[in-house]
């Protein structure tokens, strides 16, 4: 497996659940990391669609029932480490489904603007994916009035622009 840095949390793949499957989401992978700076612990999940796209999602265990779990903060200051840890888990699905595509979505939180366009959390994903270096593997797209950034895979994905605009269709 592809790994970006050491400086990143172990994780466990903690299992796949069909919960919220349609005709769209296929189901979810459900992985796990515990800061060691923090001890916060983490949920990513990883929705898998048709399409070979996978849309990652992480938040805070402490807020597991909570509405807008992937909008609040967990004040922890340590999110390069955080963000390291859930690319090197998308990479590991990257192992387990070569031919995936990837996409963030930065939610909004109470200090953005209502439209949702350009989400503070979006301006961060897409500079850290920026300097990741992944681009002989994915194609970086960034949606900046939907706060989306996607990782299109370069092997499974010939028209970036077609798929693109379907895959806006269904999320």
């Amino acid at each position: 497996m592809i790994t970006l840095t050491d400086s990143s949390y172990p994780f466990e793949f903690i299992g796949i659940s069909k919960t919220g499957a349609d005709k769209y989401q296929l189901d979810t992978l459900i992985y796990r990391f515990r800061s060691s700076k923090s001890f916060h612990e983490y949920e990513v999940h990883v929705e898998r669609y048709v399409e070979s796209l996978c849309c990652v999602k992480f938040f805070d265990t402490s807020s597991i029932h909570g509405i807008g779990r992937f909008s609040q903060l967990s004040d922890t200051f340590e999110p390069r480490t955080i963000f390291r840890t859930v690319a090197n888990i998308a990479l590991d699905v990257h192992s387990r489904y070569p031919l995936s595509s990837f996409c963030f979505i930065g939610a909004a939180d109470n200090r953005d603007s209502p439209d949702g366009a350009q989400t503070r959390r979006y301006r961060v994903y897409k500079a850290y994916i920026r300097r990741l270096a992944i681009e002989e593997l994915f194609e970086l797209v960034f949606f900046d009035q939907q706060s989306f950034v996607l990782l299109a895979n370069r092997k499974a994905v010939t028209d970036i622009d077609c798929y693109s605009m379907r895959l806006l269709q269904f999320l």
